[in-house]
């Protein structure tokens, strides 16, 4: 019974794919989050500062971790690779 064999698991595709969806919905979540913070202070005629205090900060702060953990993975790949 010669069946289509499976596949190995792809671990670095599934890890790059698993980042890939986590990375899109902090953006999403952050965008979201932005935009509410935005639409209110639009309405109440006030700074998004006063409206949402910190919600820059933390976007900022969530952008400058995933950038630094892409740079980590893809150096980790590199340095792995190199040795080929």
């Amino acid at each position: 019974m010669a069946g289509n064999p499976r596949p190995p698991f792809d671990r670095e595709r599934f890890i790059f794919k698993l980042l890939a969806v986590v990375i899109i919905t902090q953006l999403t979540l952050y965008t979201v989050a932005t935009g509410v913070c935005g639409n209110v202070a639009y309405i109440r005629r006030q700074h998004l500062v006063e409206v949402c205090p910190r919600v820059l900060d933390q976007v900022t702060a969530a952008f400058d971790a995933t950038m630094k953990l892409l740079i980590a993975l893809l150096g980790g790949a590199a340095l792995r690779n190199g040795g080929r």
